[in-house]
């Protein structure tokens, strides 16, 4: 997984409350099959998690009012014939970099350690089967720790009914 850092922020945590965004949680979703909205990394999103190499791929969707880790806020496809290329990479990064400035225009109370990162599939199977989609994602990173991303509850998505 590739990540790139834009914004910073801080924020503090919430508590979990049983509702149905609670109850979304005990079904896990693949990342490549991530939709815009709201995840947690794990079935306790009121607290802070650690990032690994292998703990991303199985996210829980949640209502992005309640405690969660991560935003997906742009899902497209890149042209980059390589996903381990620099290409890749760099095209990836303009994609997010692009739809992050869209989507936090005007926006304010941004935390200091707001950051976004991507996803792309494994070259292979992974590949084979999604294609050269990406997915990205914000994320609230611990000041203390940038391993270890704070639990929000609020969207960073401008919303609007008009």
């Amino acid at each position: 997984m590739q990540r790139r850092k834009i914004f910073t922020a801080l924020i503090a945590g919430a508590f979990l409350t049983s509702s149905p965004a609670a109850d979304a949680l005990s079904k896990g979703t693949f990342y490549l099959e991530l939709k815009t909205g709201c995840y947690s990394a794990n079935k306790m999103p009121n607290k802070p998690s650690k990032w690994t190499d292998t703990n991303y791929k199985t996210l829980y969707s949640t209502s992005c009012t309640s405690p969660h880790h991560y935003e997906v806020f742009f899902t497209g496809k890149i042209k980059a014939k390589d996903l381990n290329s620099e290409a890749a990479k760099k095209e990836a990064g303009i994609a997010c970099d692009d739809a992050a400035i869209n989507t936090l225009m005007g926006q304010k109370d941004l935390p200091s350690s707001l950051t976004y990162g991507y996803f792309f599939p494994d070259p292979g199977a992974e590949e084979k089967k999604y294609g050269k989609r990406i997915f990205c994602f914000f994320r609230v990173a611990d000041p203390k720790n940038d391993k270890y991303t704070l639990s929000i509850k609020r969207t960073f998505r401008e919303i609007s009914y008009v």
